[in-house]
């Protein structure tokens, strides 16, 4: 019953983010349910801060803060150009033999099939995909982090995982984010995910941020990489004069 509950709900903020906002009679006949709980629903969703009711509808609170169950996210891959144009870019860094720590945002995904052009790669990463698709697509060899993998989010997080990543040395860490603030750096809405941005800052000689234009200048709850540890920024649009200026105060090269 629980799980019939969670999926419905998950239901709706998926539908509200995409629409911004909806009709409870919309709701009813997305999720096929009675409007009694459709609107129980809604405002346990309120409750947990995702959304809030309005007269005769919903409406998402903050698109970037809400999460899209993962795999709906990998299959629009193919739609993203942005994004395959920030990999195309990153790729000119790798060279033969590195050992890479690759992390599990989509933005890193996007990265693998280039992947395939080089040879003797050793990679580290705390995506379940995004290992199968290494293994698929390119003759690296590929290391998955230990732990707990993160319900809808195809990720592994947390502490287990921070503590097996001091056990490897790399030469480029390649990590996405899910947001950039000019004067504190990398933030996340998961705990675990900062957690897993700084090991691998830890324990990589250079780290490579992938970030397209809407995730720069925006903060959020969890401290991951301060821009002093950023050596790269690759993005999908060239950066204002006054950014520019404060990446090279923090000594971060802008490819794009």
């Amino acid at each position: 019953m629980l799980n019939a509950i969670e999926d419905r709900q998950q239901q709706i903020v998926n539908y509200l983010k995409v629409h911004q906002f909806a009709r409870v009679i919309d709701l009813i006949e997305l999720v096929n349910y009675s409007e009694a709980t459709v609107k129980r629903d809604l405002v346990l969703l309120e409750q947990s801060g995702l959304i809030r009711r309005t007269r005769g509808g919903a409406m998402i609170v903050d698109n970037k803060k809400i999460d899209v169950p993962y795999l709906m996210k990998v299959t629009q891959l193919n739609e993203e150009d942005n994004k395959q144009y920030i990999a195309n870019v990153a790729e000119t860094l790798i060279k033969d033999d590195m050992v890479i720590f690759l992390d599990s945002s989509t933005t890193s995904l996007h990265l693998v099939k280039n992947l395939s052009r080089f040879d003797g790669l050793q990679i580290i990463t705390n995506g379940v995909l995004t290992a199968a698709m290494l293994s698929e697509f390119t003759t690296a060899h590929v290391s998955v982090l230990g732990g707990s993998i993160v319900p809808k989010r195809a990720t592994i997080n947390g502490s287990k995982a921070y503590n097996d990543i001091l056990t490897y040395n790399a030469d480029l860490a390649i990590i996405g984010c899910r947001g950039l603030d000019f004067e504190h750096g990398l933030t996340e809405t998961h705990e675990g995910e900062a957690l897993i941005k700084k090991a691998f800052r830890r324990q990589a000689n250079h780290l490579v941020v992938l970030a397209t234009s809407d995730k720069l200048d925006h903060k959020y709850m969890y401290q991951g990489v301060s821009c002093y540890e950023i050596d790269y920024l690759i993005t999908d649009k060239p950066l204002e004069t006054d950014k520019l200026e404060k990446l090279n105060q923090h000594h971060i090269k802008c490819l794009y």
